[in-house]
């Protein structure tokens, strides 16, 4: 390279690096919108609300969560990886839009790895099997045993096709040698609504959604999807006590379109990892039952790497598919 042209790369970068300061330095200046893929009532909008509000006190914007239930997450995800990288259009990201949509989907309009910032995860959590109070499956070795008997007769409300009850339900039926009927719902909430309405024989949501229910006696909880059992349900065994091996984390973290300012990126990671170490809102996160996994984008972009290539091979082997 000559030297002149050496200067004009120099001058380039200096000018880049003067950019991504000013952004920071400015930012942000007006409303911000937090997209949820997932419906209201769930543990993905409970989360997304109290980070919300509080990233709204500290920012001095207002931050709106914006709720875009639809394919599993990859409509509102597909939003924002399109949407102007200006910080402020930001994503909950989870196992189903970043790990289990590049495998189930032959068409995702989106690359999780390379066309999102990866800002920082958040949350890891276990999902509970539930069943009503009403049902006559007390415990996990007897519904794989009903559904041995009477295959495809057994309804399975999941949050949506590719999402991480659905996922999770379809690797633990694999386990089980064992065949469903899977109704898809909207999220969560709808589907412990489904359950507990009797639209369905069983589901899988977050500890947090079902926590309540299950202290009130309304549904009981069969298993966990971690490998152990957890502190918040701790007389409900794992499923991997029933089937070894199994083991299934769910997690949440926030994304925001690629190419967005790296000072942005840093200045919004900085906040989130002060907000998640604030004693209120750790106490709060205990009470959702989830576990706080505060790091850089740099461990976020790792992690989620890791995770496409734990689950893709999971999702393949389930045979299950969204298109």
């Amino acid at each position: 390279m000559k030297p002149a042209h050496k200067s004009f790369a120099v001058i380039g970068l200096a000018l880049c690096a003067a950019a991504w300061g000013a952004a920071a330095q400015t930012y942000p200046q007006r409303a911000m919108r937090l997209v949820v893929p997932f419906a209201p009532g769930g543990s993905s909008d409970m989360l997304s609300r109290m980070i919300g509000q509080r990233l709204t006190e500290s920012l001095g914007q207002v931050v709106v969560v914006d709720n875009r239930p639809a394919a599993g997450g990859t409509v509102g995800s597909d939003l924002v990886a399109k949407s102007q990288p200006d910080g402020y259009t930001m994503l909950l990201g989870s196992i189903s839009t970043m790990a289990i949509a590049p495998t189930l989907y032959a068409r995702l309009p989106f690359d999780p790895l390379n066309d999102f910032a990866h800002v920082g995860l958040w949350v890891t959590f276990p999902l509970a099997m539930i069943v009503p109070a009403a049902s006559p499956i007390t415990n996990l070795k007897g519904f794989i045993e009903q559904a041995r008997a009477k295959p495809g007769t057994l309804r399975f409300s999941a949050q949506g096709i590719g999402t991480s009850s659905h996922i999770f339900a379809e690797w633990m039926n694999s386990l089980a040698k064992i065949k469903v009927v899977i109704v898809p719902y909207k999220g969560g909430g709808p589907a412990l609504t489904g359950l507990m309405a009797g639209e369905v024989d069983y589901s899988m949501v977050a500890v947090s959604t079902a926590l309540a229910q299950v202290q009130t006696g309304r549904i009981r909880a069969l298993g966990v999807t971690s490998a152990q059992t957890t502190p918040y349900l701790p007389n409900v065994p794992s499923i991997a006590s029933v089937l070894p091996g199994y083991d299934a984390l769910n997690f949440h973290g926030l994304h925001l379109p690629a190419k967005t300012p790296a000072a942005i990126v840093t200045q919004l990671n900085a906040e989130i990892v002060k907000i998640l170490k604030r004693a209120d809102v750790v106490e709060k996160l205990n009470g959702f039952a989830m576990d706080i996994s505060a790091g850089s984008p740099e461990a976020y972009r790792t992690f989620v790497k890791a995770q496409m290539s734990q689950w893709g091979p999971v999702v393949k082997s389930s045979g299950a598919r969204a298109d």
